[in-house]
């Protein structure tokens, strides 16, 4: 029998595979498992490939699991968790399911349930923080039309935006301009204007132009550093908010980082950092313990040895 722990992200999913002793056993990847930004068919596919993946490498099967736990965003609107039932009775038919929001699975394996503080940055971003009463508290995590500041979308739409005022006379030049040109082998900016506005475009791909600006501001491009610098304030904005909420400000807690932006860049992990020590002066900047689907499994297991 075996218990599932998944990361269903919108870059890519991420399954381990554990025996209900908590051994993991297999692991396995599948791509982007937001339905609302991929759609249902996308979302299936990446997380049956995930799964399916994760169950060969521990030589098992899909009726053979008893338990899932799936991060996945959008989760906790009605509707939302109806949908991803039904998807999940045709992957994991035998299986006991808990649906979390992928925030809190990433907190659990970042903190193994201890308080702290997560923050994360990736195509989109939030914070999400556990108190010693057991309360969490969000900030953020509101998707790329209304929120998402810091994420590597904010800062990749935010770059092109820098680049078009150098364009146009309108603000500083920078090496950004030039950095997409060269990406998307263009000649004008008006076949990148086309290439963005087409029906193909997602937050993901707008997401993915994150490391030419990541690269202009390893180069010492002004108007790249300055946006690296605002999306690490807006994050700790995040944090700070979510630490109010929990009543945490005179305490000493963790606060972990997660995410593709953080991973990719020394330079936003330092801004974070120096300006988290500025704003929460009981804030410890630590790595997780686990990855997000590790803290799914960590759930799971739990659910599963509450229920039996």
């Amino acid at each position: 029998m075996y218990v599932l722990g998944i990361d269903g992200g919108g870059t890519k999913t991420v399954c381990v595979a554990a025996r209900a002793s908590g051994e993991i056993v297999g692991r396995g990847t599948g791509g982007p498992a937001n339905y609302l930004k991929e759609g249902l068919y996308t979302a299936k596919l990446s997380l049956s490939e995930a799964v399916e993946k994760a169950l060969d490498q521990a030589k098992g099967n899909r009726l053979s699991v008893t338990a899932v736990c799936a991060g996945l965003a959008g989760v906790g609107r009605m509707n939302d968790r109806l949908i991803m039932k039904r998807l999940f009775a045709d992957i994991c038919p035998n299986a006991q399911l808990i649906l979390e929001n992928d925030a809190f699975i990433a907190l659990v394996g970042a903190t193994e349930y201890a308080p702290g503080v997560i923050v994360i940055s990736g195509t989109g971003s939030i914070a999400l923080g556990l108190n010693e009463q057991g309360e969490t508290a969000r900030a953020g995590g509101w998707g790329h039309i209304l929120g998402d500041e810091g994420s590597g979308y904010d800062i990749a739409r935010r770059g092109l935006q820098a680049a078009l005022r150098a364009h146009d006379g309108r603000g500083p030049d920078t090496l950004i301009r030039k950095k997409v040109m060269e990406q998307f082998y263009l000649s004008s900016v008006e076949e990148l204007i086309s290439l963005l506005y087409g029906e193909d475009t997602t937050p993901r791909r707008i997401a993915g132009i994150y490391p030419l600006i990541l690269e202009a501001a390893e180069e010492g491009d002004e108007v790249a550093t300055l946006l690296i610098e605002k999306a690490a304030a807006a994050l700790v904005h995040a944090a700070v908010a979510v630490t109010r909420k929990l009543k945490m400000e005179d305490k000493i807690f963790p606060v972990a980082v997660s995410g593709g932006v953080f991973r990719s860049s020394a330079k936003m992990c330092s801004a974070f950092q120096r300006l988290l020590t500025k704003r929460i002066t009981g804030a410890r900047l630590t790595e997780p313990r686990h990855p997000p689907e590790v803290g799914a499994l960590l759930i799971a297991l739990k659910t599963l040895a509450k229920s039996g």
